[in-house]
């Protein structure tokens, strides 16, 4: 799994430079940082709008008692379509955008839970274990003087 991640930190760059690069050939190099800048700004806006709308969903529903957890689905996923908004790039400004549709995030949440159960319970598999056995009390001497003197000062022995 880190071999994984590793080469697609190493590979989201150069492919976001191959289609900067492919972007600029076609529509100049100065309009392609523009439209980077652009994409970037209204993205982020757009997830400052949404993100203070969730807050106060989520506040408005800790103060009466809801649920809170598809707000806190939509506030990640606005957290990180914030990340890949900020990161310049096309690629990384799709990914950002798609995560500003709430039906996406909550199919991502969903998705995610989803997966989390199944890992736990492969994790820890809800099986019963019973043993048998025999236990008895060994009393001592003492022990029985002392129970002896109880029920006898029992009131309800009298």
């Amino acid at each position: 799994m880190p071999l994984i991640i590793f080469l697609l930190i190493l590979a989201l760059p150069v492919a976001e430079l191959a289609i900067l690069i492919d972007i600029g050939e076609e529509i100049g190099a100065l309009s392609t940082v523009a439209l980077c800048i652009l994409t970037a700004a209204v993205g982020l806006s757009i997830v400052k709008r949404q993100g203070i709308r969730v807050f106060q969903e989520m506040q408005a529903a800790s103060r009466d008692g809801g649920a809170l957890g598809a707000s806190l689905v939509h506030g990640f996923f606005l957290a990180i379509a914030g990340v890949f908004l900020f990161i310049p790039g096309f690629m990384t400004d799709f990914v950002g955008a798609l995560l500003l549709i709430p039906p996406v995030r909550l199919a991502l949440g969903k998705l995610g839970m989803a997966q989390f159960v199944v890992r736990r319970g492969q994790a820890r598999p809800h099986e019963t274990i019973i043993i048998e056995g025999e236990y008895w009390e060994e009393r001592t001497e003492e022990d029985a003087a002392k129970a002896r003197l109880k029920e006898k000062d029992h009131p309800d022995n009298q």
